[in-house]
């Protein structure tokens, strides 16, 4: 018997709010929504851009979007340079 998913059908769960107590208090712009720390802000001290690919109910995950807004950049923001990455 196969036990595989149809390609339209997915799952995603949000992660429990984690307790501010277990962080020392940290200021606005360095904690997300959830209350949790933005690591990656902290580290790169660069301002983070997500986009979740796998909430998108299409699945048509194309460049047009990170081209447009590379494009999109000014020289002075363009010189640092862009980091990018892809879990598959």
């Amino acid at each position: 018997m196969s036990t595989t998913a149809a390609a339209t059908e997915y799952s995603s769960h949000a992660p429990e709010r984690i307790p501010e107590s277990r962080y020392p208090r940290l200021p606005a712009h360095a904690v997300l929504p959830d209350g949790s720390p933005d690591y990656l802000r902290l580290i790169l001290t660069s301002k983070i851009w997500l986009k979740r690919e796998d909430l998108q109910e299409v699945f048509s995950f194309k460049i047009r979007g990170a081209y447009n807004f590379m494009a999109s950049l000014a020289d002075e923001e363009r010189w640092k340079g862009v980091v990018t990455c892809s879990a598959g």
